[in-house]
């Protein structure tokens, strides 16, 4: 009884804290050891922190949700942080969750609230959407922050996640796990060019056409559709070399990989692909990222298998296998640097008052910590586990670099390699069909229009070595087109020539008198005199791959 009272007095007065004026928030001690990012709204994000959210609706608009508990009803909600209270903001909200961890108002449901609903345009610190879960299938309730923290450490693109103790229309909700949403505010953290195609995928939908829209055009899927295409139809080596033109295969491998290690068996990789996002940045290849980790940290299950059809298709070619071994050696070096035990303690020292006055948790406080006990066991014995799978194997570096200026058509642009290990480096084209040609074996390029050449460089596996693959971008600018003229022999008084060139450029031929004794109609040179010359401009105009370009032209004249 003495450490219910205490854990309910600590709770007591974080809440307190919380409520207190902005000014006399200065006093206030913030763990900020596991906040990532300088945004605005990264403080929401903080795992050692639990905030504050109200959500307030009318009688009217909570008897249409609980009619459709699906679809967004307009709604208020006020957050109050380290920083204090905000103001009350007019939003939508709507209930979620999937099998399993979907609750109804009258249990400790979950929410989704969008925050320009009501108001085009409008954030809290940044934040367009926010995304709340209940946690019922997570006694510890801290599983979604040390999986994505991995995630983000080993390079895939990630969410952030705080904590909030949530009330409904007054009613105490409990504490819901506060995860960063997955739009372009987020993705722009990582992908700073932008965001092309933003998809969802739900319960058994593999990636293509038939995945939800939450980015980008909803009637135009070819490109996932294509995926989709190869997947189904394609294997080895044609497989592999086909889907790095449209995919960012490491990044995609490494995704895989840390879903076997925490394992996370209702994401994609399981064989019935469940709770993934698949991205486009601008102009660049498909990413994919987790979801749902909610259950993950005790299901002691492979490292490596077949599943899902795209982990599939490269665990079936040794290659794209050698790649996956390489990730988990990666995770192997990483996972001892992030301390995820003493995360683990730190975040249920923070969260453990609001756990157990919680009053909607399908578990008792007693499970909750049991089941954090239990993580902290299956952390360290998952990475013995891995320790054991991967050997002595080293990881080997590989880096590719190429000029970035001075291209010209027709010009040789060699690499600059630099490497530990002792597999043999290959070099491929991943993009730039028509723009470049690329050596196998030296990795020279040969240029042959502007655009975007990726050129792939990976090593094999050897029995000191992983294999590795790094891939790199030449961003091929407009490039000045020639003029080719034949030789012309001396032109007679009164005689005319038809002059023809040859360009690189598609766009327009044009010739005109510069200076001398001729008349030029169209491409045609009549001489007006017996003895001189004349000066003929050639001119090409520009076109899509091509700058514009001009040069002289000597026509001699004679008797």
């Amino acid at each position: 009884m003495k450490r219910l009272w205490s854990s309910a007095l600590a709770l007591i007065v974080v809440a307190t804290g919380l409520s207190m004026p902005v000014s006399a928030q200065a006093a206030v001690f913030v763990d900020k050891t596991y906040v990532e990012g300088t945004d605005t709204q990264a403080f929401l994000f903080n795992p050692l922190t639990v905030n504050q959210i109200d959500i307030t609706m009318t009688p009217a608009a909570e008897a249409a949700l609980r009619a459709d508990l699906r679809v967004y009803q307009p709604a208020t909600i006020k957050l109050t942080t380290a920083l204090g209270a905000t103001s009350t903001y007019a939003v939508g909200v709507h209930v979620k969750g999937g099998w399993g961890s979907f609750r109804s108002l009258d249990e400790k449901a979950a929410f989704k609230v969008k925050v320009n609903y009501s108001v085009p345009g409008q954030t809290i610190y940044g934040v367009k959407k926010f995304t709340l879960n209940n946690m019922v299938q997570d006694a510890s309730m801290l599983h979604e922050a040390v999986s994505y923290r991995l995630f983000r450490a080993l390079g895939v693109a990630a969410p952030r996640v705080g904590y909030a103790n949530v009330s409904f229309n007054g009613a105490n909700f409990g504490l819901h796990s506060n995860i960063e949403t997955y739009d372009k505010p987020m993705l722009k953290r990582w992908f700073p060019g932008g965001t092309d195609l933003l998809y969802e995928g739900a319960y058994g939908v593999e990636v293509g056409p038939d995945l939800e829209v939450d980015e980008g055009s909803t009637t135009d899927r070819s490109e996932v559709t294509q995926l989709r295409d190869w997947n189904n139809t394609l294997s080895g080596k044609a497989w592999f070399d086909t889907i790095r033109t449209k995919v960012d295969l490491n990044q995609m491998i490494m995704n895989w990989a840390v879903e076997h290690y925490i394992g996370h068996w209702d994401g994609y990789t399981r064989g019935w692909p469940n709770n993934y996002y698949l991205h486009k940045p601008t102009g660049g290849l498909f990413t994919m990222h987790p979801w749902g980790t909610d259950q993950t940290w005790g299901w002691d299950g492979p490292l490596m298998d077949d599943g899902a059809t795209m982990m599939g298709r490269c665990i079936q070619y040794q290659p794209c296998q050698d790649l996956y071994l390489k990730a988990l050696a990666e995770i192997q070096a990483k996972v001892p640097t992030l301390g995820l035990v003493a995360m683990v303690d730190k975040i249920w020292t923070n969260i453990s008052p609001s756990v157990q006055l919680d009053p909607r948790k399908p578990y008792g406080y007693w499970d909750s910590e049991n089941s954090k006990n239990a993580t902290k066991t299956f952390i360290d014995y998952r990475f013995q586990a891995l320790v054991n799978n991967n050997g002595t194997r080293q990881i080997g570096s590989l880096s590719a670099s190429y000029a970035k200026t001075g291209f010209k058509v027709r010009a040789t642009v060699k690499p600059k390699v630099t490497r530990s290990g002792d597999g043999t480096v290959t070099f491929s084209r991943i993009q730039g069909v028509g723009v470049c040609e690329v050596d196998p074996n030296t990795g020279a390029v040969l240029i042959l229009n502007s655009g975007v050449c990726q050129v792939a460089a990976q090593t094999s596996k050897t029995n000191g070595f992983h294999a590795s693959m790094v891939s790199t971008t030449l961003n091929i600018p407009k490039l000045a087109s020639r003029i080719l003229v034949p030789v012309y022999p001396a032109l007679r008084f009164g005689k005319s020539q038809t002059i023809s060139a040859v360009t690189e450029s598609t766009g327009a031929l044009s010739v005109r008198l510069k200076s001398g004794r001729c008349r030029v109609t169209g491409k045609t040179i009549r001489a007006l005199a017996s003895s001189g010359k004349c000066l003929i401009t050639l001119s090409v105009a520009g076109d899509a791959n091509y700058l514009k370009a001009s040069g002289v032209l000597t026509i001699n004249l004679r008797k």
